[in-house]
């Protein structure tokens, strides 16, 4: 086993075991720069993704030998034929490196295509009651959909006819600043093409519910989303408008649940106290932290760079001292 695949393994797993408390530690910085932390974020948890299929990968060209693209998928068909019962036992090993592999993309392919399916459904569905039950109002070329209710809301419907929702009661209850600092917040969403990158992290942290990491960045990704919305809406409105209309949205619903699906991105969402203190008081300066930044997101592009240094040679060596040790059908046939 060469020292990058050993390498490989490592990382993969040290991140997911240490992965949370290295957000823990790089917090305050987000704070200040929430964008970098998203982009970090997002690119750890595919990271590991892409390095756990790799090392399987590269682990069974290794073990049975398989150099050279024609090399890699022999290898790849005898570990299938060992895992099928009808070939050498002696591809075990192999065999069991390339189905951990397959495992993990099958059941990554089908968690997407659940996830994928009742979103559809659920925003098809949602849109459908809001054209029964809401009007519908232009602000700043944007489509808003006004729902009767005394309860506060203001929340985004993404994906095909992505519409703002706003209820009468915050209509009636927020100031124009206010009101235009929420709107604002909700186009961030919008235009940010949040919900696909949340999306994602819910499919992976669905996918491996056992990997702390994967659970963690999700947890991460939809406060940082939160964070960049409001820095949006708070250039164009003022940070304590932002502010204002958080907290007379979370105060008033404090009593009753607000009427938001749960495939929207809400205004008023968890983490409300936290995201109030960090739009008022002062915050780090992002240069302070920029070493950090950069270390942070050198990690996951190391783990990338090692994972193609172990399979391009795999894929591109020359696999003739390979292929004349195997018989070929005319040979056999005699």
């Amino acid at each position: 086993m060469t020292p990058l695949l050993i390498g490989l393994f490592a990382y993969t797993a040290a991140l997911a075991a240490l992965g949370p408390r290295l957000m823990r530690a790089c917090r305050r910085w987000q704070s200040a720069a929430p964008r970098l932390g998203l982009i970090l974020w997002a690119t750890l948890a595919t990271s590991w993704v892409v390095s756990v299929i790799s090392a399987g990968l590269a682990a069974m060209a290794q073990l049975s030998g398989g150099l050279g693209l024609a090399g890699l998928l022999h290898a790849c068909l005898r570990a299938l034929l060992a895992i099928i019962g009808v070939h050498d036992l002696a591809d075990a090993p192999a065999a069991i490196a390339l189905l951990g592999s397959v495992l993990v993309m099958v059941r990554l392919l089908a968690v997407a295509a659940h996830h994928a399916r009742q979103t559809r459904r659920h925003r098809k569905m949602h849109r459908h009651a809001l054209r029964s039950c809401s009007d519908t109002l232009v602000h700043n070329g944007i489509r808003i959909d006004v729902v009767e209710t005394e309860q506060l809301a203001a929340y985004c419907v993404p994906g095909r006819g992505s519409t703002v929702v706003l209820t009468t009661g915050a209509l009636r209850r927020l100031v124009p600043a206010e009101r235009d600092a929420v709107i604002a917040h909700e186009i961030a969403h919008l235009r940010g093409k949040h919900h696909l990158v949340l999306g994602w992290a819910a499919i992976l942290a669905r996918a491996f519910p056992f990997v702390p990491l994967l659970k963690a960045v999700s947890q991460e990704i939809a406060r940082l989303v939160e964070w960049i919305a409001d820095d949006r809406a708070g250039r164009r409105h003022g940070n304590r408008a932002v502010a204002r209309a958080l907290t007379v949205m979370a105060t008033s619903n404090r009593k009753s649940a607000t009427p938001v699906p749960k495939t929207a991105l809400a205004a008023v969402g968890s983490g409300v106290p936290e995201r109030v203190r960090r739009l008022v008081q002062p915050r780090a300066a992002v240069r302070s932290a920029c070493w950090r930044i950069v270390a942070a997101l050198t990690l996951p592009l190391l783990a990338l760079v090692a994972a193609a240094a172990v399979l391009v040679p795999c894929a591109t060596a020359d696999p003739t001292p390979i292929c004349t040790g195997i018989p070929s059908v005319t040979d056999s046939a005699y």
